[in-house]
């Protein structure tokens, strides 16, 4: 997210990347409020778009064509992202609560997150059905049905003869018949006819496009279990089924009933006319999840889509305290709706047509709404009026943030208060989350200073280390942030083979509303605390303060031991050494998907690979490089692999007085993946990689052939793997078990060379 030096008055929370949110991010971010922060929390990075899914399923669209990226899309509006499940609304004390993560505070909410399957009352559909909404699960599904969809005796059974049961039987038609499989599909629906309230003849018109298609139609009869190989009707008749799909209604998610708010009858947000809930004016719902008093519609993707301005507009007046704008909804509206042979069926009200002219039509349609949000313009900073929702919030609890002057040095110290409300609470999620009690801070310390007791650890053999290191806020979700920090901080100590004791913190947390700096640093703590926790370490104390932008840093204490096997194995065979190699644990292209990610280029899986390895602690790896005749070995950071291993070899040759290089083979290189590509196709880098790269001695670089993936070489990593040299002898066995436990990326990447400066690469 970029810095603001506005503090943050009001917190929007986007629950959900459904139709209609995605383009309230889109409009705040052509159009941002000053002191507004808006997050945005969803299961998925990518956002499908339900118009094109049968045009996907038919393979007319490729993944990304109708994916809408989120992170890319928040970047944008520089809002938060936020990967998580929601579980609950708070909506008496304005929170969420989302799995397996800290509560997330907020003062508005607009909910837009999809429904959830029906399984009603057919047996064993639950086992044996693959839903196809919530969308992202369906797409999950599909890999396997094309790799046991083989034959023509295959069977694909499609409960549902609505609209997307239509689509989808057609779409799967021409899926198969790509492949030049034909296999058996057949459409079952409880209506006696498709589109009961249209005419016979628009029911017989499908009837022969199915005939056309070879799709088997069985109508009038409602499905009433469903094992591995067989659907039953209720008439008893039972038709062979090897791959069920369930495209029948819906239901809202099980977390509503969680909340306090109004629901219809059958469990969806009871909004009025301007998207706003009726029992509570400060929750905004619309798309599937909704239902409006007095305007009951079906549920469809275009009643998400045209509810996208509106709630933008209303959104953005309730900020400012203005009056809501209502949207009465269309009662008639145009359903497009996909056959096979790039014919297409429009209907309008009672109306209905079938012709191929209108494909062109529904695919410009479609992509136009995709590319509203994969084409994103590069804005210039613009604010507009600051909001007056939090006004009366501020002047009632006398908040330091109405103040027009902040205060510097220590009078930018986060407030007692803050701390005192925080630390329990954020103590008491990390137990919750499996943080061990031991190594919680102790809840009565009144001194900025901590201490702890080193009798127990210290002899004659062993030595007290210290290390510190502190990092800005690079992923937008606190909790993440929170125990990636404290994974780097740790890092130094266990990759110097000591034993990680106690630790203090030093936070900077952005100015903010009270509430929403409560709940920030809360998030942030718990996450490092967890992480601590498993490192059997103390946080023990530390210093908050306050300013434009979320930073964390620790500093770690320890205990080592004074000698170590690698430094008695290195002074025994320093004349005449043995081959040794050089081993990565994690791979490359942290620094280069976050910088990616900066620039709204952010690709799906990539990002959520390089938050996953961020959060990989190299503890395990590094015990049994320990324990496993490692020589040296040192963590990856912010001056890259090439910097580290050249402190490393320089380290080595400096104490035993030996001359030594190393040749780095960049193929063996591990790295993450769309990393190689913004290497191959951008000029993206990190801001660090210029100065990494002159800090380095490189022979042959002018020859070396693969001048992109060099400069992976000097790409900074966070919370980055171990480095580590080993002899080469045993360097294949100790990848081998890294792999499989604690470093599933590790790779020999090239070996120590001996009366040689410098790395090589090749």
């Amino acid at each position: 997210m970029k810095s603001s030096t506005v503090p943050i008055q009001t917190e929007l929370v986007l629950v959900g990347g459904g139709h209609a949110n995605i383009q309230v991010l889109k409009s705040f971010g052509m159009r941002p409020i000053s002191g507004l922060r808006i997050s945005l929390i969803s299961d998925v990075i990518n956002a499908p778009y339900s118009g094109m899914l049968p045009g996907f399923v038919a393979g007319k669209y490729s993944h990304d064509e109708m994916h809408i990226n989120l992170v890319r899309l928040a970047n944008f509006a520089n809002a938060r992202f936020i990967k998580s499940k929601i579980t609950s609304i708070d909506n008496i004390n304005r929170r969420i609560h989302c799995e397996e993560r800290p509560l997330i505070s907020y003062d508005l909410i607009s909910v837009n997150t999809g429904i959830t399957p029906d399984f009603g009352d057919i047996k064993g559909a639950r086992e044996h059905c693959i839903a196809v909404k919530p969308i992202s699960h369906f797409l999950s599904h599909l890999p396997m049905v094309d790799t046991k969809v083989n034959s023509p005796t295959d069977t694909i059974v499609i409960i549902g003869s609505g609209a997307a049961g239509i689509e989808l039987a057609f779409a799967f038609r021409t899926r198969f018949n790509n492949k030049n499989i034909k296999p058996k599909i057949k459409i079952i629906g409880a209506a006696e006819r498709f589109f009961p309230n249209l005419s016979r003849r628009c029911h017989l018109s499908i009837c022969e496009q199915c005939t056309q298609a070879d799709i088997e139609v069985h109508l009038g009869e409602a499905v009433i279990e469903v094992s591995d190989k067989v659907v039953t009707l209720n008439s008893g008749v039972q038709l062979a089924a090897d791959h069920t799909f369930l495209v029948t209604g819906a239901k809202p998610s099980e977390w509503l009933k969680n909340s306090s708010l109004n629901l219809t009858a059958d469990g969806y947000i009871e909004v009025n006319s301007t998207y706003q809930s009726i029992s509570d004016k400060r929750v905004f719902a619309s798309g599937d999840i909704a239902k409006i008093r007095h305007q009951p519609r079906p549920r469809s993707g275009v009643f998400a889509v045209r509810a996208g301005p509106f709630l933008a507009e209303n959104l953005r007046l309730a900020l400012n305290g203005l009056a809501l704008r209502p949207n009465q909804q269309q009662t008639r509206y145009l359903s497009l709706i996909m056959l096979s042979n790039n014919s297409v069926i429009a209907i309008w009200d009672r109306f209905y047509i079938i012709t191929k002219w209108l494909w062109p039509v529904k695919k410009w349609i479609d992509q136009k709404f995709i590319f509203n949000f994969s084409k994103l313009p590069d804005m210039t900073d613009s604010t507009h009026r600051s909001i007056r929702l939090s006004e009366k919030e501020l002047i009632k609890e006398k908040d330091s943030l109405l103040d027009k002057i902040y205060c510097a040095g220590c009078g930018a110290k986060a407030g007692a208060h803050l701390l005192d409300t925080v630390l329990p609470a954020a103590a008491k999620i990390a137990v919750k989350l499996g943080g061990d009690e031991r190594y919680l801070p102790s809840l009565n310390t009144f001194t900025d200073a901590g201490e702890f007791p080193i009798t127990a650890f210290l002899d004659s053999n062993q030595t007290l280390v210290q290390t510190i290191d502190s990092i800005s806020q690079m992923i937008s979700d606190p909790f993440l942030f929170g125990r990636i920090a404290a994974l780097h901080s740790l890092s130094d100590l266990i990759v110097s083979d000591t034993i990680p004791l106690a630790a203090l913190s030093l936070v900077t947390i952005q100015r903010a509303k009270r509430n929403l700096q409560e709940s920030d640093l809360t998030n942030m703590l718990a996450g490092a605390m967890i992480e601590f926790s498993k490192a059997k370490v103390k946080l023990i104390g530390g210093h908050t303060s306050q300013s434009n932008e979320n930073s964390l840093g620790f500093a770690v204490t320890g205990i080592k031991n004074k000698s170590s096997n690698s430094e008695f194995y290195l002074q025994k065979n320093a004349s005449n050494l043995e081959p040794l190699s050089l081993i990565l644990t994690k791979p490359l292209g942290i620094g280069l998907l976050l910088a990616a990610a900066m620039r709204d280029q952010a690709l799906e899986q990539g990002y959520q690979n390089c938050v996953d390895v961020m959060l990989l602690s190299n503890a395990r790896a590094a015990e049994f490089l320990w324990q496993n005749d490692v020589l040296a070995m040192t963590d990856v950071t912010g001056f890259g692999l090439a910097r580290h291993i050249d402190n490393l070899i320089q380290d080595i040759a400096i104490k035993f007085n030996i001359k030594m290089g190393v040749e780095i083979n960049l193929n063996k290189i591990p790295v993450l993946e769309g990393a190689f590509d913004i290497l191959e196709n951008t000029s993206i880098r990190s801001s660090l990689s210029t100065s990494n790269k002159r800090s380095v001695r490189i022979f042959n670089e002018p020859t070396t052939k693969n001048t992109s993936l060099l400069d992976i070489l000097f790409d900074p990593q966070t919370s980055g793997g171990i480095v580590a040299v080993v002899p080469t002898i045993k360097a294949d066995k100790i990848t081998r078990a890294l792999r499989k436990s604690a470093a599933p990326h590790t790779a020999i990447i090239g070996s120590l060379t001996l009366n040689r400066t410098g790395i090589i690469t090749n």
